[in-house]
């Protein structure tokens, strides 16, 4: 089987002529960027996010069982900029899934993000989860669905040519019997090449799962869990006016390692990974095609599919993880503030011969409402 699956990633070698890339989901429209505006200054709005979801993952493996995801988000919030580059945000998030007769998240959201040049600076609730644009073996697609909210500190510096999201989640807070969780990444690309017609970018993602904490009441060990992922990314874009808008090949290479430190005896576990794809963007959506070569790969908060180790019974594990994936991702726009999505994700399992299918509806509702302007001045 081994010697199968490698004569197919060197196919796939061959097929993007020895391009090594970065693939990540085309999720932007998942994303809930807080969006700094000159003209804004000194206005407050009230700013909505909707998201109603369901989503089957038939999955039938001993790394990650088969689940539903089926309820709707609701982010209500004012939005206020004191300044041409200042917004503050202040609101409610609230988590409903569905067979529950209460909320299973009700949070509060608040937010000041600061804007200079290229780069922002934002404390509180952060412009993170799928906005990242993490890959999903590094960051699950369900956890926009599961774990929306992050909270801490981001910094962004976005210019032609370079890109850095560099930020630390403060998940959970260390309390009596309870470990500290702290999650945190960069991710950062350059672009040396960027015409009209083909873009060259060069990713750098790396995370950090810190579960521990120096209090001696807690009778665990303390865990860091980090993953790289980097590579080359090559687009070629033929027209919004074609019917194949855009051909994406993609690969990349990753490692892992999960270090837990106890008294006097340090463990660690290291994997690596190679991700293949190669992608169609067209006027009736993406079809995308990709290979996955797992060798005791594991990611804290990555998807479960990409794991030798279990989801939910972690004594199971499974050293090769060969997948082949076929994703068919579907957009529609119904007005300027409704979005509705489709995704059709089936997977082959090399190892135990195995097809899979996770499947998913998305309904989006971003309104946005102009309340007031608060003063004439032009700071």
């Amino acid at each position: 089987m081994q010697g199968r699956i490698f004569a197919l990633l060197g196919f796939l070698g061959l097929a993007l002529l020895k391009n090594v890339a970065f693939a990540q989901l085309n999720n932007r429209v998942f994303e809930d960027s807080l969006v700094i505006a000159p003209e804004n200054a000194q206005k407050l709005y009230l700013q909505v996010h909707n998201l109603n979801f369901v989503k089957n993952n038939e999955y039938f493996n001993d790394i990650i069982p088969g689940y539903t995801l089926f309820g709707y988000q609701l982010k209500p919030r004012l939005v206020y900029f004191p300044a041409k580059n200042v917004r503050i945000d202040a609101g409610l998030y609230v988590l409903q899934d569905f067979g529950n007769d209460y909320f299973t998240t009700v949070a509060p959201v608040f937010s000041v993000k600061f804007k200079k040049d290229s780069t922002s600076l934002t404390l509180g609730t952060l412009q993170g989860n799928l906005a990242h644009r993490l890959i999903e073996p590094l960051y699950d697609f369900d956890r926009v669905m599961t774990n929306r909210l992050e909270n801490g500190l981001q910094l962004i510096h976005h210019k032609p040519g370079w890109y850095l999201d560099l930020w630390v989640d403060w998940q959970t807070a260390m309390r009596r019997g309870v470990q500290e969780e702290i999650f945190g990444g960069v991710h950062t690309y350059i672009a040396p090449l960027r015409t009209h017609s083909i873009q060259v970018k060069v990713p750098v993602q790396f995370t950090i799962l810190h579960q521990g904490g120096q209090e001696a009441f807690i009778a665990k060990p303390i865990l860091n869990t980090m993953n790289l992922a980097t590579g080359l990314q090559v687009h070629f874009n033929f027209g919004k006016h074609a019917f194949v808008q855009q051909l994406r090949l993609e690969n990349y290479v990753l490692a892992s390692q999960a270090a837990e430190v106890t008294i006097g005896q340090p463990d660690f576990d290291n994997g690596r990974a190679f991700y293949g794809n190669f992608t169609l963007a067209t006027r009736w959506g993406d079809l995308m095609g990709s290979i996955w070569l797992g060798d005791r790969f594991n990611s804290a908060q990555g998807g479960g599919l990409y794991r030798s180790t279990g989801v939910t019974n972690k004594t199971y594990t499974e050293r090769h993880r060969d997948i082949l994936l076929v994703r068919y991702l579907r957009n529609v726009r119904i007005s300027p503030d409704v979005t509705f999505s489709f995704r059709l994700e089936p997977s082959y399992d090399f190892n135990h011969q195995k097809v899979e299918v996770a499947a998913g509806l998305y309904l989006h509702y971003t309104p946005r409402f102009f309340l007031l302007k608060t003063g004439t001045g032009s700071d």
